[in-house]
């Protein structure tokens, strides 16, 4: 059974003892800082974290215009280590919700243009688009197109839409599915550190960009 995104809107609260959940709350979102703080120092410790998301989900979609030109800026310049686990949370596995083939497009283009600053840069941009099109959905001619046009290589770009036409990504988005069930998570968007069991929580640990270049006070 689908989840009504609807429901989304209220805040999810109380993870384990007294964690405030992120997920489905904007406000929360909101209240973590503008993401100014200091540079990280050669004795602090970058934290290994893990974004899921949801295309169709609207907070999540909040979040990446709030964060994602920060988080981007921060990988690139080697102060973060981010990996986006892209999830069909609410398409729950129907191969025509758009959570599922936003998931897909999204996975083809990584799996294709590799682990370069150019591919890292046309993914962000990318999911700036999917999220964009969430409204509308548009078919997966649209979806190779698109995708096919930020890749900029034609042999790249004819790869996605095979990978895209193909379902090629159907078991990334399920281990990405797991690991969110396995880490007890509830609800996208979800910053969470695998290391530390730590799911990202404003109240508690304070600025987004201090916490994942691991600069905050310990």
């Amino acid at each position: 059974m689908r989840t009504d995104p609807s429901r989304l809107g209220v805040c999810l609260t109380v993870a384990a003892a007294a964690a405030l959940m992120l997920t489905g709350c904007a406000d929360a979102i909101r209240s973590a800082g503008s993401g100014g703080g200091s540079e990280p120092s050669a004795a602090q410790t970058t934290r290994q974290v893990q974004v899921f998301e949801d295309f169709a989900c609207p907070h999540c979609a909040a979040f990446h215009d709030h964060y994602g030109g920060l988080v981007h800026g921060l990988v690139s310049g080697g102060q973060a280590a981010v990996d986006y686990r892209i999830v069909d949370f609410l398409g729950r596995g129907d191969p025509e919700s758009w959570s599922t083939r936003a998931a897909t497009s999204y996975y083809c283009v990584e799996q294709t243009l590799g682990d370069s600053d150019a591919a890292a840069g046309t993914l962000h941009g990318f999911q700036t688009w999917l999220f964009e099109q969430a409204p509308a959905q548009p078919d997966d001619e649209t979806l190779v197109s698109q995708a096919g046009e930020m890749a900029g290589d034609a042999g790249d770009a004819e790869e996605i839409g095979q990978c895209i036409a193909a379902d090629g990504t159907a078991e990334t988005i399920e281990a990405a599915m797991s690991d969110f069930s396995d880490f007890g998570l509830r609800g996208v968007p979800s910053v969470y550190s695998p290391a530390e069991g730590a799911l990202y929580n404003p109240e508690e640990h304070g600025d987004l960009k201090l916490w994942l270049t691991g600069s905050e006070a310990r």
